[in-house]
């Protein structure tokens, strides 16, 4: 299977609501935990009365409030990435069949081919169906005879 080539949107009006849900979900989630750190470390500043610098010196601290955020940020955008990449991999599993059912459907009405034998990969979702609408091509075809 060559990456590259690849169609990720088989069938748009099915991916593209799948892909926006995940998105705001993803980022919903990723803004409460970036707030719940930040009033975290702004309630720890609050519990901490005294001049911190008798206790902790700001250069060091300078670098782990970066490396802090960085450690939240980064995997948040991982995790975008990955999620979304998931979400194309697997709605093209039932998009893809259904691209094709309708593909033939189109062929069938459009009378391309006078029998409708729907096949799907064998890694995809939806066999039942297409089992389904073949078996009624069979029966159809039985009772025209």
């Amino acid at each position: 299977m060559n990456i590259l080539r690849r169609t990720f949107f088989i069938y748009p009006e099915i991916q593209k609501p799948l892909l926006v849900q995940i998105t705001i979900g993803l980022c919903v989630i990723s803004t409460i935990q970036m707030l719940g750190v930040y009033l975290a470390m702004k309630w720890m500043a609050a519990q901490v009365a005294a001049d911190i610098s008798i206790v902790v010196d700001y250069r060091v601290l300078g670098s782990w409030k970066l490396f802090l955020y960085m450690a939240i940020i980064l995997p948040m955008i991982v995790n975008l990435g990955i999620g979304l990449f998931i979400v194309l991999y697997i709605s093209n599993k039932f998009a893809g069949p259904l691209f094709r059912l309708e593909r033939e459907l189109d062929r069938y009405i459009n009378n391309e081919t006078d029998t409708l034998t729907v096949k799907f990969r064998a890694n995809d979702y939806l066999h039942s169906l297409a089992t389904k609408i073949n078996a009624l091509e069979h029966k159809r075809s039985v009772e025209s005879k």
